[in-house]
């Protein structure tokens, strides 16, 4: 009897999860449609050995800065509103506490699946 009730009891219990799972999943889930990508990442600091403390990533279409703890983190996030489809080009462009500045390239692409995030790491040369 007490395998039948607890039978009984995973079998109505397992469909509402899986309804509340996919629910969960489906308000997450990424509109690939939409131009909006939040690019994220760590920095390093100059090759002077000055820490960043602000990262600027500039497309064909827009420019963002994140000012707000990059020196004490070593972390940036930005985010753009105008990625095309085929994704654009970017460059970031690091200003060190010295005054310093160096650049690195890269693509910003749209998301795919769940994510709206693009994680890239910003590397001095």
């Amino acid at each position: 009897m007490r395998h039948r009730l607890a039978i009984c009891t995973v079998a109505a219990i397992l469909p509402t999860t899986a309804a509340l799972s996919l629910t969960a999943a489906t308000q997450a889930q990424a509109d690939p449609a939409k131009a909006t990508v939040t690019v994220t990442g760590s920095v390093e600091d100059c090759p002077t050995g000055s820490p960043a403390v602000k990262v600027t990533i500039t497309t064909s279409k827009e420019s963002r800065t994140d000012k707000t703890d990059v020196d004490d983190t070593g972390e940036y996030s930005v985010k753009f509103t105008k990625i095309s489809k085929a994704g654009l080009a970017a460059t970031a462009t690091v200003t060190c506490e010295d005054g310093n500045t160096y650049k690195d390239k890269f693509k910003i692409k749209r998301p795919t699946g769940t994510s709206l995030i693009q994680e890239t790491d910003i590397e001095a040369p």
